[in-house]
């Protein structure tokens, strides 16, 4: 292919091959590309192919075809910069997270002494699920809006859909406490959960993790000392009215946060509310399926011995690690990108990138299990049962990163049938092969299901991980 030799973006050559065809296709309404990055997007979203560059264009692939057609696009560069692109991730904010996930895990054994195993894992299940599911669409929702330059409009979608959750918080909750045991104490317990959850999302949106940490210390420290004194029902009381306080601190501030008039104006007077609304079905789906995932395999475990209770804790207390390490992957991934001249070199370099950064994960996780394990075995509590149970939450905890990379990218239709056949199978398995596991019952199905759900996770993302359009 003949260089052109003028200067990049002075204008389109009147060239009547296939690459100024290309061209003239897009002088009508020349797209805004200020690089060759964004150039290949814009192949790629048109359905260029590798092999359509080389056999059509006379191109090596993607990347070299981008590179002509940026140098011959009209010059747009005049145009101005979005200064809100977003900077680096906050290490250490980031790693706190998993400390912020663990709050409510320690207020549980006071709990369970006010209203009884039965009770406590009823509510659990309900909470957390419904937490998780409506708290994830909340924050995508608002995310969209914000980015689309609507912060008022995305501080309203906060305050309207938390209030809305928590009212149908309230309305499952005495719905199950009419159906069973727990009374108005599972009600309370349900709704100070969910709020907890909503909240938190709130003000890590607004990146405040900092206040929220200062107003849960004391509802862990309360819990922390309650479980040393061996789940004592004289120390249970204390433990609640200071974990009922903290929660009503996190609503209020959460409340502050999202006052409309506090945010810059929104861009246009009519926000895309339903669009955002809408959009946010395939992350709710998702939502659900991990949920149900999860749930499934560790509510059996909450009022279990020591070992298997516990047996989650490296992974909550690492998913810090796992969004620290989700966000490097997006930057790097971006900076690598930036530095190749070929479609198989970035898609080389991307996927070793991605095995790093998992390999970092995993490796996280396991220093945490092994402290725990550590721990359990010196106070005798250690069972060969429960070290399976960790093996399957640190494999789950990459499976988790390998599902944030998959859903940053938009491939839902895949992450979906991926999840879904896991949480089908693995519960199939559960209920009619669980007698020839014992001693260890469920434990062994659940680890190779946590592998089978990472090892699929990597597959689908082998397949489409150095598409240059995820990296804009």
């Amino acid at each position: 292919m003949s260089q052109i030799d003028h200067h990049p973006n002075s204008g389109p050559p009147r060239d009547t091959g296939p690459v100024g065809q290309l061209v003239a296709t897009l002088e009508a309404d020349p797209p805004v590309v200020v690089d060759e990055l964004h150039t290949a997007t814009l192949l790629e979203r048109q359905g260029v192919t590798d092999q359509e560059a080389r056999d059509t264009y006379g191109c090596e692939d993607v990347f070299a075809l981008a590179g002509e057609l940026f140098r011959r696009l009209p010059d747009r560069s005049a145009l101005p910069v979005d200064e809100t692109t977003e900077r680096p991730p906050r290490r250490l904010v980031l790693l706190t997270h998993g400390l912020l996930y663990s709050v409510p895990g320690a207020v549980y054994p006071a709990v369970l002494v006010a209203i009884g195993g039965p009770a406590l894992v009823r509510g659990m299940l309900l909470a957390t699920t419904l937490g998780w599911i409506w708290g994830m669409g909340t924050s995508v929702a608002a995310y969209r809006l914000l980015g689309q330059g609507y912060p008022q409009t995305a501080a309203r979608t906060w305050r309207r859909l938390s209030a809305l959750g928590l009212v149908m918080a309230v309305a499952d909750a005495s719905l199950l406490a009419a159906t069973g045991e727990g009374g108005a104490g599972l009600v309370v317990f349900v709704v100070l959960q969910m709020s907890f959850q909503l909240t938190s999302g709130i003000l890590v949106f607004y990146r405040m993790e900092w206040r929220l940490a200062v107003i849960a210390v004391p509802a862990f420290t309360a819990g922390a000392a309650h479980l040393a004194h061996g789940y004592d029902t004289e120390h249970a009381t204390p433990v609640l009215i200071t974990a009922a306080g903290c929660c009503a601190l996190a609503m209020g501030m959460a409340w502050w946060a999202t006052v409309p008039t506090r945010q810059p104006r929104d861009r246009a007077q009519q926000a895309p509310v339903q669009s955002a609304l809408f959009s946010v079905i395939p992350c709710i789906a998702y939502a659900v399926l991990s949920a149900l995932f999860l749930l499934y395999n560790t509510v059996p475990f909450v009022t279990a011995p020591l070992d298997l209770a516990l047996a989650m804790a490296p992974l909550v207390l690492g998913m810090g690690t796992v969004e620290w390490r989700t966000h490097r992957f997006n930057i790097r991934s971006v900076e690598t990108v930036h530095r190749v001249r070929t479609s198989a070199e970035f898609h080389r370099r991307v996927w070793h990138l991605l095995l790093r950064e998992l390999a970092l994960c995993v490796t996280v996780l396991a220093v945490l299990g092994a402290l725990l394990l550590t721990v359990l075995s010196a106070a005798g509590l250690l069972t060969p049962r429960g070290v399976l149970l960790v093996c399957a939450y640190l494999v789950l905890g990459g499976a988790y990163f390998l599902g944030f990379i998959t859903v940053n990218h938009g491939h839902f239709r895949e992450i979906l049938a991926i999840t879904a056949v896991v949480l089908v199978l693995n519960v199939v398995a559960t209920r009619s092969l669980s007698q020839f596991f014992e001693p260890y019952g469920e434990v062994p199905i659940f680890l190779a299901s946590c592998v089978a759900l990472l090892a699929l996770l990597l597959l689908a993302l082998r397949l489409n991980l150095g598409d240059v359009h995820h990296y804009r």
